[in-house]
């Protein structure tokens, strides 16, 4: 009987040692860039609990979403928070600022060229360490200034590690992996029965990255309504080294109506060239397929392009990122 409890007690341990702990690796570290296959939404099943396996091996590749975290030395909105911000900039999405604390990694707030965001304090976004059924909860006022005025919100995250299991992607298996459940939820100073804006956001940790290997949002109050991004499986190998950006030219620039730009023979065979302006957003995308090795170079109409400065980033196969600065007269 004493046997069978050493071995009930060994076995339990040995269970618990398995489970994963998010800690130091889950902070990015500025200079970073990683590749998002953002695809079209689907239901699936996602269990929680323990010892869950979610396999989501028939993903499309969708189209591939840079990642870039960066520090307020080039980052748009950069004055209205501390120089030690981490800056993560993803086309389309407000520019988002964060925090490393002692006990946890913070949400400062977002900045667009409509609208500053800025919480106070600052919400904990990702408790550290986080392990099973790790659960926290952070409340802040989300001071927002934009259009000559000033609002005032209420913003509660409520938080969750709720499952561990084996994840199975379209590039392989990745076992020990801690998924979270965050809420968020937006209310009135005033009026906290009045919900403006919701969202439930599923995230997939392994701690091997400080990137999710899933993301799954669904929204309500504000766009996009559903999400859902992969992870890039280079990150297995050296995602610091596999999407590091090189180095394009347009030409003529600055341009008037239109734009050239030359692209890699070997990695532009199915191509996403986006123009971002300086808040981050993408106001152009041209998507290209190239049927032949002959050409690789890309005309680009900018005649609806508004006069200012744009950052083109381009996005070839296997994760290959480029950028050139590039002026519109």
């Amino acid at each position: 009987m004493k046997y069978a409890l050493v071995l009930l007690f060994t076995g339990i341990a040995l269970m618990l040692s398995a489970q994963p702990v998010i800690g130091e690796r889950a902070v990015a570290t500025a200079g970073t860039v990683y590749g998002y296959h953002d695809v079209p939404w689907v239901t699936m099943p996602l269990p929680g609990g323990e010892n869950a396996k979610w396999d989501l091996s028939g993903l499309p590749n969708g189209s591939l979403v840079a990642y870039r975290w960066t520090t307020t030395d080039i980052a748009p909105g950069a004055g209205a928070f501390p120089t030690a911000a981490l800056v993560l900039q993803v086309p389309g999405e407000p520019t988002a600022y964060y925090q490393r604390g002692d006990t946890a990694l913070f949400w400062l707030g977002t900045y667009t060229e409509n609208a500053l965001v800025r919480f106070d304090p600052p919400l904990a976004i990702l408790d550290l360490p986080c392990g099973l059924y790790s659960a926290w909860r952070d409340t802040g006022l989300a001071v927002v200034t934009g259009a000559g005025r000033i609002d005032l919100r209420v913003t509660t995250i409520s938080a969750r590690a709720d499952a561990w299991g084996t994840l199975v992607m379209p590039y392989g298996v990745v076992k020990d992996v801690l998924r979270v459940r965050h809420e968020l939820r937006v209310t009135p100073r005033n009026d906290p029965d009045q919900v403006l804006l919701s969202e439930v956001r599923l995230a997939w940790y392994s701690d091997r990255t400080p990137m999710p290997l899933l993301v799954v949002i669904e929204r309500t109050g504000w766009e996009p309504a559903h999400t859902l991004r992969w992870l890039d499986g280079s990150w297995q190998d050296d995602p610091a080294s596999v999407f590091r950006p090189i180095a394009l030219r347009a030409f003529p620039d600055p341009c008037d109506d239109v734009t050239y730009i030359d692209l890699p023979a070997t990695k532009a065979d199915r191509t996403v060239l986006q123009l971002v302006d300086g808040s981050g957003q993408v106001r152009k995308q041209w998507p290209v397929e190239f049927n032949s090795p002959q050409t690789r170079r890309l005309t680009l109409e900018m005649n609806d392009v508004p006069s200012g400065h744009y950052t083109l980033t381009w996005i070839g196969t296997d994760g290959t990122l480029g950028n050139a600065r590039l002026q519109k007269r």
